[in-house]
């Protein structure tokens, strides 16, 4: 290129110069007559006809290679319309072959033409009719050949008889049959662009093949290739759709086979297998991809050099027109084919990359699932590593929960890999793009371009620099995020509990504690990113300052426009690479750090245990439940009684879960030891597990349906009754975690499920333990006493003392080992005689009921849920879901970010923002209007104070700079106000609905919020909002710029605004749309991993189950790729279209030039033309940004929807309250005092879930004196569980007073209530922290309440448990006690302190463990009122006694002034009680002291006779008479 640098020209005849412009013109000449040599040799070549004879030679080469080796017995006939021929098309492209070759010949015949050419068409045309066979594979192997033979002839053609022309002296002219020829087979190439491709079905395993649910193709898979590569004309009728009408998932395009969840999953194993990272896996799972990207954006950046020569040129001609040797349309051509180019090349990079990006995530969330699926459960320790560094490792972190942990992992940390795919990006486009920009800054200007680029290059370390900085802030980030969602998760999976206690404030502030250390890293984190960009881009500017003072200071060169704005444009585009590596490289850090998260993950975890198959037998095995664990089970050899029942009973804490964990795999085996089992077991967990899935579908649990074993299972479980309550019956939705199922119904319902199954196998995880006596008895009965258990060997966890001396086998166990193994030879099972009539039949627990009227509600206008009725399938109910939530979240208002910028803290600080980015803009805009001033002042012999042009250039430079670096700093840092506020409302707002809010929003979809939409508003909206606002300035400023100088401009330039527009809004309504349901298919997504991993024990157990789940993970996936890849293809359709319009603009303002040559001065064309090349831009910029900006607002409106849910009760609900007629001398509802007394009194009080609802109690009179121990017991679903919580507030009193110690609850605020009240659940719930922070979370009880409330339960069984046992696991998995070492409190002879860890749900904890901490966190409230619902339902009965020993002891020594509520199924537990109330179908029975109610033989006394204990009873009644 060295003759068009500008001193090759001799510039001498400038005025700061001596010569002539003759002299400048007639060298210019002599070199441009040298110059166009090239150019007809070139042509001489082409028409040579070694090219031609060269394709059809290699042509025929390879089609007798394939017919030589294809295998004919797979020939394939065309099935169904996808593979028919197109004929119009066909017979077009027959039709212009011919004629192409006819006239080819007669040209050849004239001399016109050449044979070669001819015999090239020929061949062409023959294969195109021999692929007519009928045979699918050979069709298109000779489809392909024709076609590329054409397009060769056609460009040989071209450069052989066209290129030519482009010599303004070349006068000869091609015959019209020459003409004919190409214009026919330019045509003919044309139609073959525009042909829609046949379909060749895929040729996919076997067992891949069966997995994907049509074999029809994809929009993408038929259409042409010119609307496959160009412009994405098959996504026309989506967007169509999406402008008329708001989007449904079926109207999407249909998933590529190439993209099915199962051929990723087998693509990405095969690559693992290869990998040794999750790095090189990526490279060897995606070669192809990485390969096309690599080349696109290569030739799009080098073809984006083609505009700056054409413009160079253009404006050389427009400064001589006469001596120019090239006609002024090749310059004109060029400022079309090159933009062009750029943008298809560009488009097909992003296309690609988008396409990557969904692969990256089907294939890794997928591996992630099935590792988590066939691996145990890390333990916190070893996953804490996972996110920390090597110094973070010694420090004491925030543990995490693991669905928390991989819940980030496959969300955030998948994300991050994929968006780090446009290191591509910078490794071939930037870094080929800046090699020739330099290359032409260097032909350009000599050796001050070199001084310029060495200074860019002596600067370029400080950005790496930074980046380096970024890297660690952003692990650091990483990690808080883990744990902000991770606690998150937890605490909202345990809403109930926190609202029991009304500990939402303390909730709120750790949470807000987590969020403030995450902020502080978003903010330094933004801030290096700001100081990053602005040294990149004060970089090129000081550069340009340089080059430019060097060149007229030094070289004493002119600045003339040519020379002046190609350079400009050249250093621009330098600055916007290095800008745009230094963008990205905030995505690549991110996605360094989650490759590494992910490799950590891969290598720690520990494959599932794999035991031989056969009779369930142990032989003198160790198990430990992780290998930090130091409680184990010792030297256990068990030989389970084959189709026989086998009880394992011990204190809680002495290993029973851990010895069924052990049978199922979970668990490490140590020594010499050994497990064989069936392959296939069915397990009930302790806390049972259910799917958010309707009844049927939780008992099925993925098997055959078969009716009369399904109706079998459900009477042997109790669950006809409870089903009649329901609306749908079984079809209804148990809700996430089974929240609209009771206690005891949630267990009945995971028992039927292990029942239904045909494992051979039945491992049952204390069953009984949530239900009442009659429900155990039947249960019983129906279940066991039967034959429904023959011949399947049944192992039962229990507490019912009455159930081992009926077992075939019965184990003891004690501190880990076995202390004794009794064999009932020919025992045979007696049910426990039930009074029938006495069995409540129609009632059912509140829950249900709520879920049911829920139900009605929702399902009025569907057909008949009854358990015979119709069924949605699956993949309908998954449409629905995602459709559902998408249509939900509503319209997202245009001018939204309004609303968003009110939250920056200020809205003169909005003001200021938007100020700040104008200013920007005219800085920018005007550097390059004062280099036009100073071009100009050249021209007219003005230029001899050359420091003051360059000093203002240099003035505007900076302010450029200066201005951007405050902009971007104004914008980070309302963002960061923005989602600080944004947050907090969000946490408050989901800790203050009610309960029944989340009956109907899963926690998944929550988290899904906390989670991606916050990332969202953190790091990409305020970006997006301020590249928004500055793309609309600055295409306003540079459309006023080229149209103050060339004003017939502006008509183009409103056309393609105009065209613009109406493509960018109709692309706009569709993407909202689309992206809606992308946000909306990633909650299921969530919900299923979540959901899998809670259950993984009973999951697993069942053979081939995690696949059935994985299957069903796929399904979910397949609907997200479906959903993301419709969102990215949206984005290349519009900006095609756009690239096309303004290209055409850029066009018209070269004409507008060419026809003002002379007439305009050259310095403000080029700066109008400047800035005209780059609204193309500018526009499709605008368009991306304001469509990404409402994409964005996405994520703010549905963060703000649940922010700003309607709260269980308003803050000024209660202030017009002033008087209470109990007390008349108070002045307000509440003593200041109150309570100073547990008295409660339910006056003729009916209650209801929801006001419009069933009554499920009915006029209840009761009341309970201060200091007495009530016990209300009953049937489950007979309203035991709604009594309590309406003494919470948890229901709505319709009718009737509840006063606690003479003051009715309903006036005065629910907060207030709950905390003078406590409640000790079914399920104990406990935090990640430590024992004193889940004792009291506030952390305003006092350190010696909280050890005496420790010490007060140090008698009973569990933790006696821990004291003596030295080797016994406590909360950090360390010994302690007497013997241990590990005890922060020495003075202590209590195992569990206040320092003692606790893992999240407690796990390192037993069951019996966790419910004495329960106890405990009960005990230092000291409340005057406690609840027990079901609490010692699961303990031993030796825990059990202690409990109520230590509540009985607290009564006593509080001048029993408090009184005790309890719901019991264990009447042992509730025998010695003051009071008993028996509760039926929301009805109070009896009400008596034990003894009164026994005396009556009424319900109670029928309730203990078939309690498996009446003698037991008897005695303990006895002795306290």
């Amino acid at each position: 290129m060295d003759q068009l640098g500008l001193r090759e020209y001799s510039w001498d005849s400038v005025p700061l110069r001596s010569q002539s412009l003759y002299t400048l013109k007639s060298t210019y000449a002599q070199a441009s007559v040298s110059d166009l040599q090239w150019l007809h040799g070139l042509s001489q070549f082409a028409r040579a006809g070694y090219l031609q004879i060269s394709i059809v030679v290699a042509s025929f080469l390879v089609v007798v290679r394939y017919l030589l080796h294809r295998p004919y017995f797979k020939v394939s006939s065309p099935e169904g319309n996808f593979h028919a021929i197109s004929w119009p098309f066909e017979l077009s492209s027959q039709l212009l072959r011919a004629s192409s070759l006819a006239f080819m010949i007669v040209a050849a015949v004239q001399g016109g033409g050449r044979w070669t050419d001819a015999i090239a068409l020929a061949y062409a045309f023959v294969v195109g009719v021999l692929r007519l066979a009928y045979d699918l594979e050979w069709r298109h192997v000779a489809l392909h050949h024709t076609n590329f033979v054409l397009a060769g002839s056609l460009l040989i053609l071209a450069v052989g008889e066209l290129l030519p022309y482009i010599d303004a002296d070349h006068t000869e002219n091609a015959g019209p049959m020459m003409i004919c020829s190409i214009s026919t087979l330019a045509a003919a190439v044309f139609v073959a662009l525009i042909t829609r491709r046949e379909w060749i079905p895929p040729s996919l395993d076997l067992d891949i093949s069966d997995k994907i649910p049509t074999r029809e193709p994809s929009p993408e898979e038929t259409c042409s290739w010119l609307e496959y590569y160009v412009t994405y004309e098959w996504l026309t009728p989506l967007m169509l759709r999406g402008m008329r009408r708001q989007m449904t998932l079926e109207e999407l395009p249909r998933l590529p086979w190439y993209d099915e969840p199962f051929v990723l999953l087998r693509r990405v194993e095969e690559a693992r297998r290869k990998g040794t990272s999750t790095m090189w896996t990526l490279l060897y799972f995606l070669p192809s991809e990485i390969t096309t990207m690599g080349c696109w954006i290569a030739l799009s950046f080098i073809f984006e050099m083609i505009a700056p020569y054409a413009m160079y040129e253009l404006l050389r001609y427009l400064s001589d027109p006469e001596g120019s040797r090239f006609r002024p349309w090749v310059w004109l051509t060029l400022l079309f084919i090159g933009p062009l180019s750029r943008s298809v090349c560009f488009q097909q990079y992003i296309f690609t990359s988008t396409r990557l990006l969904v692969r990256v995530r089907a294939a890794l969330t997928q591996e992630l699932y099935y590792k988590a699926m066939g691996s145990m459960e890390l333990n916190d320790e070893t996953f804490a590593e996972v996110a920390a560094t090597d110094k973070e490792k010694e420090k004491n972190k925030q543990a995490t929960n693991s669905t928390g942990r991989l819940a980030n992992l496959m969300g955030a940390d998948v994300d991050s890999i994929a968006r780090g795919r446009d290191i591509v990006l910078v490794c071939c486009g930037v870094s080929s793009g800046s090699i020739v920009a330099l290359i032409g800054l260097y032909k350009l200007l000599g050796w001050t371009a070199l001084v310029g680029i060495a200074t860019m290059l002596v600067l370029s370390p400080i950005p790496v620099l930074i980046a380096r900085r970024m890297v660690g802030i952003q692990r650091d980030m990483k990690r808080i995020q883990d744990s902000r969602i991770s606690v998150i998760t937890e605490y909202l999976a345990s809403i109930r509990a926190i609202k029991y206690f009304s500990w939402e404030d303390a909730i709120i502030k750790r949470v807000s504690e987590i969020r403030l250390s995450e902020q502080k890293k978003i903010w330094a984190l933004n801030m290096l990113y700001v100081s990053l960009n602005q040294i990149t881009e004060a970089i090129p500017n000081l550069s340009l300052v340089l080059i430019f003072s060097l060149q007229v200071l030094v070289r004493k060169e002119p600045l003339t426009a040519e020379v002046a704005f190609t350079a400009i444009t050249l250093i621009r585009t330098l600055r916007r690479n290095l800008a745009m590596a230094s963008n990205m490289s905030r995505g690549f850090t991110a996605a360094g750090v989650s490759l590494k998260r992910l490799d950590r993950y891969f290598n720690a975890t520990t494959p599932i245990q794999s035991h031989p198959v056969g009779q369930l037998r142990i032989s003198n095995a160790t198990f430990r439940r992780h290998q930090k664990a130091s409680f184990a089970l010792k030297d256990i050899s068990i030989d389970f009684v084959e189709g026989g029942l086998n009880v394992v009973t011990g204190q809680s804490g002495s290993g029973k879960t851990t010895l069924l964990m052990s049978i199922l795999g979970e668990t490490l085996i140590e020594g010499g030891g050994k497990i064989t089992c069936p392959e296939d077991i069915a397990y009930a967990s302790q806390s049972p597990w259910l799917q958010n899935e309707t009844i049927r579908e939780n008992i099925i649990f993925n098997s055959p349906f078969e009716q009369a074993r399904y109706d079998r299972v459900i009477n042997a479980c109790g669950l006809p009754i409870d089903l009649d309550e329901f609306p749908e019956r079984d079809s209804t939705e148990v809700g996430e975690n089974g929240a609209s199922l009771s206690g005891g119904q949630k267990s009945r319902v995971a028992l039927a499920r292990a029942l239904y199954s045909k494992a051979s196998v039945i491992l049952l995880d204390d069953v009984f333990s949530a239900l009442d006596s009659k429900t155990s008895a039947l249960l019983w009965e129906e279940a066991f006493c039967g034959d429904l258990l023959k011949g399947r060997t049944v192992v039962l966890v229990t507490q019912l003392p009455w159930i081992a001396p009926q077992a075939d086998l019965s184990v003891t166990l004690e501190n880990g080992s076995i202390k004794d193994i009794r064999q009932n030879i020919g025992i045979v099972r007696r049910s426990v005689t039930l009074n029938k009539t006495l069995v409540d039949d129609g009632n059912v627990d509140e829950t249900v009921e709520a879920a049911a009227n829920h139900a009605v509600e929702s399902n009025v206008t569907t057909a008949n849920g009854s358990s015979n009725g119709d069924f949605k399938t699956a993949e309908d109910k998954r449409r629905d879901e995602v459709t559902q939530e998408a249509l939900k979240t509503g319209p997202t208002a245009r001018l939204q970010f309004f609303q968003y910028m009110r939250l920056f803290g200020n809205p003169f600080y909005a003001v200021l923002a938007i100020t700040m980015s104008i200013l920007s803009t005219a800085s920018f805009v005007g550097t390059g209007l004062w280099i036009a001033v100073w071009v100009d002042a050249y021209g007219k012999d003005d230029a001899y104070d050359i420091g003051y042009y360059l000093g203002i250039y240099a003035a505007w430079s900076i302010a450029d700079v200066v201005f951007s670096g405050l902009t971007y700093i104004a914008y980070e840092n309302g963002g960061w106000y923005a989602a600080r506020s944004l947050h907090t409302t969000f946490i408050k707002a989901v800790l203050s609905v009610p309960l029944s809010w989340y009956k109907t929003t899963p926690i998944g979809r929550v988290v899904n919020r906390f989670s991606r939409d916050m990332d969202s508003i953190d790091t990409q909206l305020a970006g997006m909002l301020r590249l928004c606002l500055e793309m609309l300035t600055r295409l306003g400023l540079q459309i006023l710029a080229v149209g103050s100088v060339l004003p017939i401009f502006m008509l183009p330039a409103a056309a393609c605004c105009a065209a613009g527009i109406v493509a960018g809004e109709l692309y706009t309504r569709t993407a909202v749309a689309v992206k809606r349901l992308v946000s909306s298919s990633q909650s299921p997504l969530f919900a299923h991993f979540a959901d899998s991993l809670a259950g993984l024990p009973v999951i697993r157990a069942r053979a081939n189950m995690a696949q059935i789940f994985g299957n069903q993970l796929a399904d979910k996936l397949r609907v997200f790729e479906k959903a993301s890849e419709a969102q990215f293809n949206c984005n290349r359709w519009v900006a095609l279209k756009v690239d096309m319009m303004t290209t055409l603009v850029t066009v018209a303002a070269g004409i507008i030039a060419v026809s003002k040559a002379g007439l305009v001065a050259a310095g403000l064309v080029g700066f109008s033309l400047t800035n005209a090349t780059t609204l193309s831009q500018l526009i499709i910029m605008l368009v991306r940004a304001g469509n990404e900006l409402e994409i964005e607002l996405q994520s703010f409106h549905r963060v703000r929807e649940y922010a700003s849910v309607q709260p269980e009760e308003k803050s000024d609900e209660y202030k017009d309250v002033t008087e209470y007629s109990d007390n008349p001398e108070s002045e307000s509802v509440v003593p200041k005092n109150w309570p100073r007394t547990g008295e409660v009194e339910f006056r003729n009080v009916t209650i209801k879930y929801d006001l419009d609802g069933p009554e499920i109690l009915k006029d209840i009179n009761l009341k309970f004196a201060a200091g007495e121990r009530v016990a209300v017991v009953g049937r489950t679903g007979s309203g035991k569980s709604t009594l309590v919580l309406s003494l919470l507030r948890f229901t709505n009193v319709v009718s009737g007073q509840i006063l606690f110690d003479g003051v009715d609850i309903t006036m005065f605020p629910r907060r207030r209530l709950r905390e003078a009240l406590t409640i000790i659940p079914q399920e104990a719930v406990l935090f990640n922290g430590d024992v004193r922070s889940n004792l009291d979370p506030t952390g305003k009880i006092p350190t010696e309440t909280l050890e005496k409330a420790l010490q007060y339960c140090s008698g009973i069984a569990s933790f006696q448990f821990h004291q003596n046992a030295d080797h016994v696991q406590n909360g950090n998995g360390q010994a302690n006690g007497i013997n241990g070492t590990h005890s922060d409190e020495p003075s202590s002879d209590i195992g569990i302190n206040l320092s003692t860890p606790v893992k999240p749900k407690g796990e390192n904890f037993s069951h019996g463990q966790r419910q004495v901490l329960s106890l405990c966190r009960a005990l230092v409230r000291g409340s005057k009122l406690m609840l027990l619902d079901e609490a010692t339902a699961s303990m031993d009965y030796e825990t059990d006694q202690g409990i109520q020993e230590v509540l009985r002891k607290e009564l006593e020594e509080h001048g029993r002034d408090r009184t005790l509520v309890t719901i019991a199924h264990r009447l042992k537990t509730i025998i010695d009680y003051d009071r008993v109330v028996v509760m039926s179908a929301g009805s109070v029975l009896e009400v008596g002291s034990p003894k009164e109610l026994y005396d009556a033989k009424g319900p109670f006394y029928d309730m203990m006779k078939h309690s498996g204990e009446f003698e037991d009873l008897e005695k303990i009644l006895d002795t306290k008479v």
